[in-house]
């Protein structure tokens, strides 16, 4: 199963979760980076620019759908090209953790180690409206997340099963 979605949708949370339910490894794309790399993601950024990070992230992810288990994926996976293709053709279960903007942003909005986040209200919004088709595309399902975190995980599972 891949979770994608948003900044502060949930997905490191959620996968934690459905991992204890159902007995899996979970793989943190975010902590696989900083392995591979040895750098945080903020220190990427501004030693790489983005386009360096999602080149980091791409590796990663190709190596995380050779095991089994659950992917928790950064928030703008979707943006590169590849990793996007990958993620729509992948056999495994893809899910796009979703709320409403206001929800996402407020969870993020004092995040400093979101770099993406650290921009002004409108600048996020229109990167969340910009992603929100890809998200939906690859997905196999989408969840609402306001609900709660066993919600969630109960919703995810009723689908998956």
């Amino acid at each position: 199963m891949i979770l994608v979605g948003f900044m502060g949708s949930g997905k490191s949370t959620v996968a934690k979760a459905l991992g204890e339910r159902l007995g899996l490894d979970v793989m943190e794309l975010d902590a696989e980076i900083y392995a591979l790399s040895g750098k945080t993601i903020p220190e990427i950024f501004a030693e790489e620019g983005e386009e360096g990070f999602r080149n980091y992230e791409y590796r990663v992810l190709s190596s995380a759908c050779e095991n089994d288990g659950i992917i928790s994926t950064g928030g703008g996976i979707i943006t590169h090209d590849d990793s996007y293709e990958m993620i729509r053709k992948t056999d495994r279960k893809v899910i796009f953790l979703n709320a409403t903007f206001d929800s996402l942003y407020e969870r993020i909005s004092d995040d400093n180690s979101r770099p993406l986040a650290s921009q002004p209200r409108e600048h996020v919004k229109a990167l969340y409206d910009s992603r929100i088709e890809r998200y939906r595309n690859a997905a196999d399902h989408e969840v609402d997340t306001a609900c709660g975190l066993e919600d969630t995980v109960e919703a995810i599972l009723n689908l998956t099963r």
